[in-house]
């Protein structure tokens, strides 16, 4: 398949261009005057991107927590809430309906562009409902035409009925981790290393074991306070460290010297109403940055508005648009640990996107309004209508 346009190509801005897909990859990129010869479709001044990678989702929950973000934003104090609150109405839901649930957030994602999802457990926190929630997205991935990237975060929070921070990572550690590695539900584990969470201690407990268990290592990190996780992702060769909002400059610049990507999730910190992260210090380091929605049950809700994240990136967070659109493809490749997808290089996959807009500079114009023509993945186009 030849694509040609007489718009841009982005990142990179070049236009008119030709492109060739073979085999599910891109085979050749270059101007029209020197494309191989055949049959085009021509995409005329539509705005081509790499499919957008969202890195950091919790899609497999039931219930609604939108009057906590109201009381939160109006000041006042709220019980009974937070990822517990969830956890109770996710655990009382049956398969079907988180099936339901879980597969209009992943084609709500799809129809807004992003071709790649990183999708969390974490509101089961027990054995067997995290395994049920596992295999869940497994089903779903099987018939929604998205890359799905599967994270158990069974260390989300300490469930009521563990004694202890430390006694339920010893349970998430030796027997959690080894069910889901031996049931090949996930290909990350993910912990929520912060205060009032996972403190270090348990937090590298579990990372040693997921490790062992041949499974990558992921962090929420730095987001309600300052504790040093961030240099703990690094030390343990975490693939990513995400949220970052209390980073300071030792948090920077350990990250510019390593090969763990900040995942930095705009939305959620603007509803928290708190520090944004540091994006510019850390580009200007040099450290490898991704940009990813964070959508979830109770700090930001929005599934399939990555498009608005590229544009946060580059209104709020000193970002230029094409950082931003890096950080939502290639950057958000990179943490996920898969350097074929996020670009438009010969070899990579040919997941793309024809925008309506000219110019990348209308994910920061419209701030989400932004919406795709026609996708890709692997080289085969997706009905937007299914």
């Amino acid at each position: 398949m030849l694509l040609t346009g007489t718009g841009r190509l982005a990142p990179g801005g070049l236009s008119p261009w030709a492109l060739l897909v073979r085999d599910g990859r891109i085979a050749w990129v270059g101007s029209p005057a020197d494309a191989p010869s055949g049959d085009a479709v021509d995409l005329g001044a539509a705005l081509v991107t790499p499919g957008l990678v969202d890195s950091h989702t919790h899609p497999v929950f039931a219930g609604d927590r939108s009057d906590e973000a109201a009381a939160r934003l109006e000041g006042a104090a709220y019980t009974d809430g937070g990822i517990l609150r969830t956890m109770r109405a996710t655990r009382a839901a049956d398969d079907a309906t988180l099936e339901t649930l879980v597969e209009t957030r992943l084609r709500a994602a799809l129809a807004a562009g992003t071709t790649t999802v990183e999708c969390k457990s974490g509101y089961g926190l027990s054995l067997a409902e995290e395994l049920r929630h596992l295999r869940i997205l497994r089903r779903v991935a099987e018939r929604v035409p998205v890359r799905v990237v599967t994270t158990f975060l069974g260390a989300h929070a300490v469930p009521p009925e563990a004694s202890s921070v430390a006694e339920y990572a010893a349970h998430v550690a030796d027997e959690m981790i080894p069910a889901v590695a031996d049931e090949r539900l996930a290909e990350f584990v993910d912990i929520f290393a912060d205060a009032g969470f996972f403190d270090l201690a348990s937090t590298e407990r579990i990372a040693r074991a997921a490790a062992a268990a041949g499974l990558g290592v992921r962090l929420h990190a730095e987001q309600l306070a300052r504790t040093g996780a961030a240099e703990l992702g690094v030390r343990l060769g975490a693939a990513s460290v995400d949220h970052l909002e209390q980073l300071d400059a030792a948090g920077v610049t350990a990250l510019a010297g390593s090969a763990t990507v900040a995942t930095l999730l705009p939305a959620p910190a603007i509803v928290l109403r708190d520090r944004l992260p540091p994006a510019r210090a850390l580009l200007d380091a040099g450290a490898s940055v991704a940009l990813a929605s964070d959508a979830n049950a109770g700090t930001y809700g929005g599934f399939g508005t990555m498009p608005m994240v590229i544009g946060l990136g580059a209104a709020l967070l000193g970002m230029s648009v094409s950082e931003a659109l890096t950080a939502a493809t290639a950057g958000g490749a990179a943490a996920l640990r898969r350097p074929d997808l996020g670009g438009l290089a010969v070899g990579m996959a040919a997941d793309l996107v024809a925008w309506d807009a000219d110019h990348e500079g209308a994910f920061a114009l419209r701030l989400g309004a932004v919406r795709p023509l026609r996708i890709w993945i692997a080289g085969e186009e997706i009905d937007l209508r299914g």
